[in-house]
């Protein structure tokens, strides 16, 4: 079997009390039945804590309890997890102890990364010289899980190898090895569907904006109807939007040069962006074919997280990790951004500055 991670990934520590942003807040967590036989044995007055604070949600799972204002009940006013303050970490549930660590399994592979929907893990992403991966390989050729095509994930691997390289290297803008990653994406596409007759690839496929004024400020209006986590996350998506749209070619050109000084690095880490979620996303494919859709996707979540950076240099980690939460971790939410962006008719033109 192949493993693979970010090399940053031993570097994460989770900053507990001191995170400003906690992962403790607006996502109800399912605990699994080893999680609840624990918690039945927690000593008082843990224990009593934690059984008023559990509740059943609408798939019939048990979950912690959140207030009013989106807070895990069990979350203390310091910042940390009252069962890791009083009990111990190692009595966290699973879903608390792997966080922000996922891990994506083939069968004859598997990948472990960081979510940068927490802070400290998008300021890994942020910071580093550029994205790269570790491998090791423990000498066993296993075969893929049943229901994965074997021909398809094999494709799937050498076409990201070439991806994450086009994106990390060159001397042209990010813009454009982006552009490049979505047109490799639908030539691929396109053999996919060619080698099966009850799919239609929408013929053209639609312009993906990349540095273009008038598309970010479509983008921004498209995630704002989302089903949001926090509702101000829609409200400051609106606010951008219609501050870019107010924008004159000249003022908008100001507003670039503007936090290119402010932020000297913004390519490096938006390349690095790139990397992360075609290393995330890419193999995704191998479960329902739609690669173009996830390179339109990779392609808008860099426009719009540069765009929103223009008004908040500075804040690139926060914004990342809104966006992050908002979108990667809602598959409803995610599922329709990319089949809005993978609709032939779906964008606006392609414009130029």
């Amino acid at each position: 079997m192949v493993e693979r991670r970010p090399d940053y990934y031993t570097q994460f520590h989770c900053l507990g009390g001191a995170c400003p942003d906690t992962c403790c807040r607006d996502w109800s967590v399912v605990l699994d039945e080893d999680a609840l036989a624990d918690y039945a044995a927690a000593p008082a007055p843990l224990g009593e804590r934690i059984a008023r604070n559990l509740a059943t949600d609408g798939d019939g799972d048990v979950c912690f309890c959140l207030d009013e204002a989106g807070l895990c009940a069990l979350l203390t006013p310091g910042g940390l997890c009252a069962i890791q303050k009083d009990w111990g970490e190692g009595h966290l549930c699973a879903h608390c102890a792997a966080y922000p660590r996922f891990t994506e399994e083939y069968g004859c592979l598997t990948e472990t990364a960081l979510a940068v929907s927490c802070p400290e893990a998008a300021r890994l992403l942020l910071e580093a010289p550029r994205f790269s991966l570790v491998e090791t390989y423990d000498g066993m050729d296993d075969l893929p899980f049943d229901g994965v095509d074997p021909g398809l994930l094999s494709m799937l691997e050498g076409s990201r190898a070439q991806i994450l390289a086009l994106l990390d290297g060159g001397e042209e803008t990010i813009w454009d090895r982006l552009r490049a990653m979505l047109g490799r994406a639908k030539t691929l596409e396109t053999s996919i569907f060619a080698a099966d007759s009850r799919r239609d690839y929408p013929f053209p496929p639609p312009p993906i904006p990349g540095l273009f004024q008038a598309s970010a400020v479509w983008l921004l209006d498209l995630l704002s109807e989302l089903e949001p986590l926090r509702l101000d996350w829609p409200n400051l998506l609106r606010e951008r939007a219609q501050q870019l749209a107010a924008l004159s070619e000249r003022e908008y050109a100001a507003l670039r040069i503007r936090y290119a000084q402010a932020n000297p690095r913004w390519e490096r880490q938006l390349t690095n962006l790139a990397c992360y979620l075609v290393f995330r996303h890419w193999h995704k494919a191998v479960n329902d074919d739609a690669l173009y859709g996830r390179a339109a996707f990779v392609c808008a979540a860099c426009a719009v997280l540069y765009h929103l950076s223009l008004f908040q240099p500075g804040e690139e980690a926060a914004l990342w990790t809104r966006f992050s939460r908002e979108v990667e971790h809602n598959e409803d939410n995610l599922g329709e951004l990319i089949w809005a962006l993978s609709e032939p008719d779906a964008l606006p033109p392609p414009l130029t500055i």
